[in-house]
Formats: C-alpha cells, structure tokens, sequence
C-alpha cells in the first residue's frame, strides 16, 4: 500500500512538475493536474491537501528526501552536489516555481525545507561547545537563508556550474563575514 502511494504521489507531483513549465502556477487547477496524470480528481485529495501542499511536497522529495543519506554521513559537499544537479536538472521547473509569491510562496517553501535539513544535520553533527547559546533552530534558520538565496541564484542563472556553486555555497558558508574585512581599531 505504501508503495502505491508513493507511485501515486510521484505521478501527481510530476504532472504539476510538467503543467509549471508550461503555464503560470496559478493557471494551474487540480482538474489539469488530474487529467495530465489520468487520475479523477477525488484522487489528488486523497494525497495532497492542495496544488501548495503537491508543490510543497516536490521540494521535499527533491531536496530533502534526495539528500538524507548524505545528511546522516555528514557530507556537506555531497548535500550541496545533490541539491544543485536536481535544480539543474529540472531548472525550467524551478524558474517556474520560483513565481509562486505570497502566502504560499515557493521560497518560502524552500527555505523551511532547508530548515529541516539543517535541523537534522545540526542534531547530528554540532558541536556542544561552539557558541552554545545560540539553538539550533536559530541555527538553521539562519543558514536556511543563505541556502534559499544559494537555490534561487542558481536556479535562475546559467552563469554557475554545479561544481561553481557549490565551492560558493561551501566557501560562503565555512566563513564568517568578519573573514571577509579588515580589523578596525
């Protein structure tokens, strides 16, 4: 039944996946996301709450789920790897998605699945004696961010590779803005 599932929520999601390249997001109706995938409608709510949810959840699929493996190794550079070859290979998708604005806006989307990723890592992997007033909640939204700008540069530029961008996001986020600036007296 699980399997079933998951084959079901996988064709739901890419025919929205499919659907965004080629029309706004909000042109998009859970009827079109239905006929794509040849399923009646009472079947899209049977998974997903709504298009956001169905949305929502490809971000989780994408990003998160495709990265736990290296999440529970403590591999950095493979997480970042990961994350921009999937951007990379369904960019036109993620243009696309990127806008969805508002209340339910896809960076938004972004950043909390980056916060949840973080918070795993983080849980796993920090260290008790570093800064331990700050939580790691604290953590993870703060460096949600960088994340969520990282996605979104890369996702509506050709400018970086995948091999670019992660020695960016790596470099950006192994450093600290005093790093970057002179000593003042």
């Amino acid at each position: 039944m699980e399997y079933h599932k998951s084959v079901m929520k996988i064709a739901l999601s890419g025919s929205l996946r499919e659907l965004m390249t080629r029309n706004l997001f909000e042109k998009i109706t859970i009827k079109k996301i239905c006929d794509e995938t040849g399923v009646i409608r009472a079947t899209f709510y049977n998974y997903f709450d709504d298009k956001y949810d169905c949305l929502n959840w490809i971000v989780y699929h994408d990003l998160i789920e495709g990265t736990k493996e290296y999440v529970q190794k403590g591999d950095f550079g493979m997480i970042f790897t990961v994350i921009l070859k999937t951007v990379d290979h369904y960019r036109s998708f993620y243009k696309a998605a990127y806008q969805v604005t508002g209340q339910n806006a896809f960076e938004d989307m972004i950043r909390d699945n980056m916060t949840i990723m973080l918070l795993d890592y983080l849980g796993r992997f920090r260290r008790p004696d570093y800064l331990s007033k700050y939580d790691n909640r604290t953590l993870a939204a703060y460096y949600a961010e960088a994340l969520a700008f990282h996605i979104r540069t890369f996702a509506g530029s050709t400018k970086y590779s995948v091999d670019d961008m992660k020695q960016m996001m790596l470099d950006l986020m192994s450093n600290s803005f005093s790093d970057f600036v002179t000593k003042q007296k």
